[in-house]
């Protein structure tokens, strides 16, 4: 009957999950000793011996997590765009066919394996990573061949001449973000190995970064451990269940909320924990930072879970992958026109997570809602001041709405995420009415009949040509630095409101 098909499902993705889980947990957690055995044997050795080292452990763990066959599309895509690169040199060409063979080359794996109803770690999930690596690596290659007063200062700072094959298959594959995040530049790397980095150093002579590296374990293992606690009760197979939809609205939000919540948190831990093995390791060194060792920072929890707005999840969330899109889309398609950018940026971005209709659910739901949030806030702000010259039970009251609203809104809108294919994402949203769908669409229309004819113009753009999606315009366009993305150091609730 039903009950006994779903109890076969749901033993199935059990089955699946925890296989999964074993692995992806293993691959997070071996870069610790890894980056031990580095410490003590391998740093400042001659280069050579460290990108040896990073391949050969890179793939160890690649090959642990998804076998050979997974491991040879990984050293077949590199070697592809490096025969690319020899046949055509520092051209437009040779970018043009990196970013389109590269992304074909994952979407077809994607396409190929796209016949489970959850996500599952396949060979997919490190080419994905190396995508990005070896179109940024291209492009900068191209930039180092450029003429030097063509380029910006971002692009002279990320800029190579040249690079080796060794090199190349290093980066890509090395167990500092071959299997997930956090990306870093080419630069970066070369430097490490050079030994050019100039990280503080201990008195063995080692990098002085065991504390920072202990605390990002301990934290992302914390959100870990809340994960696995939290699924227990609030998981896939609760609200796809039969009688989900037999329980009160509210609870039916509460669930989804929390569920949603748990699933920021998983990847919140997977990325600490990464970090930690990274900053161990030596290579997330910024003097300039607040946070020396935070050069590679993901995710800046407090601020992601202290500020009141949806916009702040997505600036304080996954951002080195953030600062990526920024340097190689955003800014290199500006020229193209404001929505032109967006639809190539947005569609590079949902093509490159997957071919799921639940990306592409979830990030069209992102733009709709960015929007909302900041035309709401301009009627606030007309209508009612700004919030930092509230009263304080206003304020108060005003605070505790704007929490809710994104723990309702966010849990809502990542359930398409996580969930993966069209008949589950309706089948949750189904249950809800639809209902924060259908008031963005009133709401759009309520602000342009209603309200815009009303309120002031808005002030005109600095850089009338930069694109305005809200993936990437959060971060300063003049400098890649984290230091408002790092520091997080408490605004009062006044600020934050702001």
């Amino acid at each position: 009957g039903i009950n006994a098909e779903y109890g076969k499902q749901w033993y199935q993705r059990r089955v699946r999950e925890a296989v999964v889980s074993t692995q992806s947990t293993g691959s997070l957690f071996i870069v610790y000793p890894l980056s031990y055995i580095h410490r003590e044997r391998i740093h400042k050795t001659a280069k050579i011996w460290q990108l040896l080292y990073f391949l050969v452990s890179g793939l160890a763990v690649i090959y642990y997590v998804i076998g050979m066959r997974g491991t040879l599309h990984c050293l077949c895509n590199v070697l592809i765009v490096w025969a690319t690169k020899r046949l055509f040199g520092p051209s437009t060409t040779t970018v043009v066919i990196t970013a389109a063979s590269t992304m074909l080359y994952l979407i077809l794996g994607y396409i190929y394996n796209t016949n489970t109803e959850v996500y599952d770690v396949l060979w997919t999930t490190p080419h994905s990573i190396h995508t990005m690596k070896l179109i940024g690596l291209i492009f900068d290659y191209k930039d180092g061949n450029t003429d030097p007063d063509l380029l910006s200062e971002d692009k002279k700072q990320h800029s190579i001449k040249d690079f080796s094959l060794l090199e190349a298959l290093s980066f890509c594959l090395t167990y500092t973000g071959g299997i997930t995040g956090p990306q870093m530049s080419f630069r970066r790397f070369r430097a490490f190995c050079e030994g050019q980095l100039g990280a503080e150093t201990d008195s063995t002579g080692k990098p002085d970064s065991v504390a920072a590296a202990r605390e990002r374990a301990m934290t992302g293992s914390f959100f870990l451990a809340i994960c696995l606690i939290g699924g227990i009760f609030f998981n896939r197979e609760g609200v796809l269940s039969p009688g989900f939809h037999d329980n009160h609205l509210a609870y039916r939000l509460f669930y989804i909320s929390v569920f949603g919540q748990l699933a920021l948190a998983k990847y919140i831990g997977c990325w600490t924990v990464m970090e930690g093995g990274c900053m161990l390791l030596g290579i997330t060194y910024d003097p300039e930072l607040p946070d020396k060792w935070g050069a590679m920072r993901s995710v800046n929890i407090r601020k992601l879970f202290l500020e009141l707005n949806i916009k702040s999840v997505i600036d304080n969330f996954n951002i080195t992958t953030k600062f990526w899109f920024i340097r190689y889309l955003s800014k290199r398609t500006r020229d193209w026109g404001k929505w032109r950018s967006m639809l190539y940026t947005y569609l590079f971005i949902i093509l490159w997570h997957g071919v799921h209709a639940g990306y592409f659910l979830a990030f069209l739901f992102e733009i709709p809602c960015i929007t909302a949030e900041k035309q709401i806030m301009r009627v606030v702000r007309h209508y009612c001041g700004d919030p930092i010259k509230w009263s304080w039970p206003a304020l108060s009251l005003g605070v505790w709405v704007a929490r809710v609203l994104r723990f309702i809104t966010v849990g809502y809108g990542i359930q398409p995420f996580i969930l993966l294919t069209w008949s589950d994402s309706a089948q949750v949203y189904n249950g809800l009415y639809w209902g924060l769908h259908i008031i963005l669409a009133v709401w759009s229309l309520t602000f342009h009949f209603l309200f815009k004819p009303l309120l002031p113009p808005l002030p005109p753009r600095k850089k009338p040509g930069e694109t305005a999606i809200s993936m990437t315009t959060t971060v300063a366009e003049e400098t890649e630095k984290t230091e408002s993305l790092t520091s997080g150091h408490g605004a009062d609730e006044k600020a934050k409101m702001s």
